[in-house]
């Protein structure tokens, strides 16, 4: 469900500028929640149709000894027990066999950020494979600001040349802020019901920074509180209790997903790696509150089913132990 952003259309345009040229790398960066691996998926589907082998990898912390064993598994051939001159034969091989069958081959680096520079440097190796004067494999580099200062603290300036485009994704701005909630809304068949409040938009760009997934998670509790109210009209009263709530639930968490540009050296997790944490407990309390929801429904319509008791009669047993059940959950 990928809202067509002026950013994303920028992106995807570039993604496909450099396919044309095959070859060299494409650099895609943003910051926490931008929607660079959702572009990458709508990538994969635009080319399914197209004559490119595709390959993909979600790296995590690779090093130069990691990386052509990564590669080696993205294309599916076997890597373990072989020596690096080995491999990079056996890679080298493959991608000449690839280009037999397809326009050229393609590789995708997600997390690109947690490469180590001896990683990306083995990357442009591979990059410069060639037969008759073509190159065998292109590389597409998706990752959060840090690539960038990898590849410039590190002076890799044979890999700046290789790269023939890259684009930062930025934020999106108060208006297309409230075009991505409204898309997302239609996407699902929403009806103007609960209604949304002018200033609702304002605040949850405000809140959320105009990145996509923070608004995903505010309006996810927007639209929670809602039904728990039963509110048919959802203004800035019900958006102050909402961020309130979160503000409180995470008072000590950093307000950006952006890390500083300078921030010291220290052993606890990254701003960056906080805030995924902090996402990922929301949405995982949203699941659990979401569960209990129907589960509360579902026990109504039990109870509503079951026969009234004649006047004076003790409580039924069913609904005593419904109440008690509730009671648990509540507790845990």
């Amino acid at each position: 469900m990928l809202f067509p952003s002026k950013g994303h259309k920028r992106a995807m345009s570039y993604l496909l500028y450099g396919l044309e040229q095959g070859e060299g790398f494409v650099m895609i960066t943003g910051a926490v929640g931008t929607g660079k691996t959702l572009l990458i998926q709508k990538l994969f589907e635009e080319l399914a149709h197209r004559n490119i082998a595709m390959a993909g990898i979600a790296s995590a912390n690779l090093d130069g000894e990691d990386i052509l064993p990564a590669v080696a598994s993205a294309f599916q051939l076997p890597y373990e027990g072989r020596g690096k001159e080995a491999l990079l034969q056996d890679v080298k091989r493959h991608l000449i066999s690839l280009r037999e069958r397809h326009s050229h081959a393609l590789l995708v680096v997600d997390e690109a950020q947690t490469l180590t520079s001896a990683a990306l440097e083995m990357l442009r190796i591979l990059s410069n494979l060639e037969v008759g004067g073509r190159a065998l494999l292109q590389v597409f580099l998706i990752g959060q600001a840090e690539l960038q200062r990898t590849i410039v603290d590190n002076r890799m300036e044979q890999l700046r040349q290789r790269i023939i485009a890259s684009h930062k994704l930025e934020p999106m701005g108060a208006d297309e802020c409230r075009e991505y909630i409204l898309h997302r809304l239609r996407a699902v068949g929403w009806d103007n019901d609960p209604e949304l409040a002018p200033e609702v938009f304002a605040r949850v760009h405000q809140a959320g920074r105009g990145i996509p997934r923070k608004v995903n998670l505010i309006m996810d509790r927007l639209l929670l509180h809602g039904y728990l109210e039963e509110l048919h009209h959802l203004d800035q009263a019900a958006i102050k209790v909402v961020l309130d709530e979160i503000r409180e639930e995470m008072a000590d968490v950093p307000q950006t997903l952006e890390a500083p540009m300078a921030a010291p050296r220290r052993e606890a997790p990254q701003p960056e790696r906080q805030a995924e944490l902090v996402e990922l407990d929301l949405r995982q309390r949203n699941n659990i509150m979401l569960q209990l929801i129907h589960e509360n429904i579902q026990l109504r319509k039990s109870m509503s089913a079951m026969p009234v008791p004649a006047a004076g009669a003790d409580e039924p047993p069913t609904a005593g132990k419904a109440r008690q059940w509730r009671f648990r959950r509540k507790g845990k």
